[in-house]
C-alpha cells in the first residue's frame, strides 16, 4: 500500500532535480557559449576570430586545449563607471598645460640664450659656475626637469585613455564592419564578472589532467538618445583557480 506513494515521491524529487538542473544551465548558458567559442579559437589559434570578443587567448602550444568544461559558478556583476570621456579630458588638459608650459620655456631660454649657452659648454667641461651664470644654471636645470615632469603627465593621461578605449569599443561594436564609437558616446559604465569553470585540459605533450580556471568577462553600458546601449561580452582574463 505505502509502495506508490514512496514512487509518488521519488517522482516528485527526479522532477525538482531535473527542473534544479535545467534552470541552472539554463543559467549559465550565455557564459557557456561565450566561453566555449573563446576555447574553440584559442584551439585552433584563429586569432582574427578571438579579436572579436577577447584580448587573451589560450595558447594550445604553451597551456594546451581545453577539451570540455563545464561551468560552476558565475559571480555577481560588478560595475565601475566608464571613464573614456573622463579620461579624454584628462588627456586634453595634460596636453594643454604642456604646450603653455613649452611656451614659458621658450620664452625663458630666447631671454637666456647667451647665459644658457655658456652652462651648457661649462657643464660639459665639468667646470663650476659663479654669480650670475650660476643663478641661470640653477634656474635651466629647473626647467628641464619640469619638462620631464610635463611630458610625462602627457604621457600617463595617454597611456591610460588607450588602455580604456579599445575594450569599449570593442565591446560596443556590434561586429567587425561596424563604425567606432566616439567618445561622445562612452558616457556610462563597465560592468564586469567571473566565470569559474573545470575543465579537461590536454597537454601539449599530450597528457590529460583537470583544472579549474577563473574567466573575467566584461562589457559597455552607455548612454545613448534612445537609452542605454549595451556592449556584448568581452573575455578579458583567464587564470588558474
Amino acid at each position: 500500500m505505502f509502495r506508490p506513494k514512496a514512487s509518488v515521491y521519488v517522482l516528485a524529487s527526479m522532477v525538482l532535480m531535473a527542473a534544479a538542473l535545467s534552470a541552472c544551465s539554463s543559467a549559465n548558458a550565455n557564459e557557456e557559449n561565450l566561453v566555449r567559442q573563446f576555447f574553440r579559437a584559442s584551439s585552433l589559434r584563429d586569432n582574427m576570430t578571438l579579436a572579436n570578443f577577447a584580448v587573451v587567448a589560450f595558447d594550445p602550444k604553451a597551456e594546451g586545449t581545453v577539451n570540455d568544461f563545464d561551468v560552476t559558478a558565475v559571480s555577481p556583476e560588478k560595475t565601475e563607471p566608464l571613464r573614456v570621456i573622463e579620461l579624454s579630458k584628462a588627456l586634453t588638459e595634460a596636453e594643454a598645460a604642456n604646450k603653455a608650459f613649452n611656451e614659458k620655456k621658450k620664452t625663458y631660454q630666447d631671454a637666456n640664450m647667451e647665459a644658457i649657452d655658456r652652462v651648457l659648454k661649462a657643464e660639459s667641461a665639468g667646470r663650476k659656475l659663479s654669480g650670475k651664470d650660476a643663478q641661470i644654471q640653477a634656474e635651466w636645470t629647473k626647467w628641464r626637469d619640469d619638462t620631464g615632469a610635463e611630458a610625462k603627465k602627457v604621457s600617463s593621461a595617454r597611456a591610460e585613455l588607450s588602455n580604456a578605449r579599445p575594450l569599449a569599443e570593442l565591446s560596443l561594436m556590434p561586429n567587425a564592419g561596424a563604425a567606432t564609437p566616439t567618445i561622445e558616446e562612452m558616457d556610462g559604465t563597465m560592468v564586469s564578472k567571473d566565470i569559474t569553470i573545470a575543465a579537461t585540459v590536454k597537454a601539449p605533450d599530450g597528457g590529460t589532467s583537470k583544472k579549474n580556471y577563473v574567466v573575467t568577462a566584461q562589457r559597455a553600458i552607455v548612454k545613448g538618445k534612445e537609452g542605454d546601449r549595451q556592449g556584448r561580452w568581452i573575455i578579458t582574463g583567464i587564470k588558474p583557480a
